[in-house]
């Protein structure tokens, strides 16, 4: 008869595992990886809690040699690898107790990218959240409540199911409340916020807006949030959906987008900004672009519409 472990073995065994994918596995170890996640339901998440202890560790500098005081030629290996496994171990056990320090240690944090940069964090509860460019959040995360603040920017929102637990993101005065999907919400200076559902279904809510009553949306559709009035949806085909995506690649695509809007995107990803002469604003572009890249585009646009291209060191100018 087979024994259920206890959610302490659970994540004594998960703690191990994070700590050896730190080490770095081998393809048979990567092999019992995937089969210990999939033999029970518990195990993806406790894997997924022990793997944001080890990022905060890290992060904190618990994890390295100077703050373990170990000089890491004179250390064995295995004695490492034991004192960092305990480390992760203690920080589930403290999560699991609801102490103060837990609440220090995974329940409030901020996460942030610099231009041009896009970046993956795993959470305590395993949902998943990656950064678009110049994108700020601050994590809270209560018994009762997952709470996500987006400053500014955009950000993918892969959330792990627990309808005793609701998943929200605050963008402005927008609240976005999930329990298990995937969905964008975008907040950039002097437009509108915007929240894109890839899965599941999510509601929209703007409290200090009497006139905006609660939205709720599927997925493949889109929701704007105007000053003083009703939220706007609209479907948006799948094709469209992976488009809007194609950042977390260091991509942009473009789909008969105007000049002047396609520049105003590339300058979210560079310093390097473009500047299109006027009358050519209009003109449309089509395809697949490096995101950090505003000359390569420059210079393709050009190509295709018979235009020129002057390139300084901060500006890159499209004229006829």
């Amino acid at each position: 008869m087979t024994t259920r472990q206890t959610p302490h073995e659970i994540d004594r065994v998960a703690a191990e595992w994070a700590t050896r994918r730190c080490n770095g596995l081998t393809v048979d170890e990567t092999a019992l990886l995937d089969a210990w996640l999939e033999a029970d339901p518990r195990h993806l998440g406790a894997y997924m809690r022990a793997e944001a202890v080890l990022a905060r560790l890290e992060q904190m500098g618990a994890a390295g040699a100077d703050a373990l005081r170990l000089e890491p030629a004179a250390q064995p290996v295995a004695r490492r690898r034991t004192i960092l496994t305990g480390a992760i171990a203690a920080g589930l056990a403290v999560a699991a107790g609801g102490t103060f320090a837990v609440q220090s240690l995974l329940a409030e944090e901020t996460y942030s990218t610099n231009i041009g940069e896009t970046k993956e964090v795993v959470l305590s509860d395993g949902s998943i959240v990656t950064l678009n460019t110049d994108t700020r959040i601050a994590v809270r995360y209560t018994k009762a409540l997952r709470q996500i603040t987006l400053a500014q920017g955009e950000a993918l929102f892969d959330v792990a199911k627990n309808k005793k637990r609701p998943f929200i993101v605050q963008a402005h005065d927008t609240q976005v409340r999930a329990v298990g999907t995937s969905f964008t919400v975008k907040l950039l200076s002097q437009q509108l916020v915007q929240v894109l559902v890839r899965e599941g279904v999510i509601e929209i809510k703007r409290p200090d807006v009497p006139e905006a009553p609660p939205v709720r949306l599927t997925a493949n559709n889109v929701a704007l949030a105007p000053a003083r009035a009703p939220i706007s949806t609209a479907a948006v085909p799948n094709a469209q959906v992976t488009r809007n995506l194609a950042w977390r690649q260091g991509r942009i695509a473009f789909d008969n987008e105007t000049l002047d809007d396609a520049a105003r995107e590339f300058g979210r990803y560079s310093n390097v900004q473009i500047h299109v002469e006027p009358g050519l604003e209009g003109q449309t572009v089509t395809g697949l672009f490096v995101s950090t890249d505003p000359v390569g585009f420059a210079h393709a646009v050009a190509l295709s519409l018979n235009l020129r291209v002057t390139a300084g060191n901060s500006e890159v100018t499209i004229s006829r």
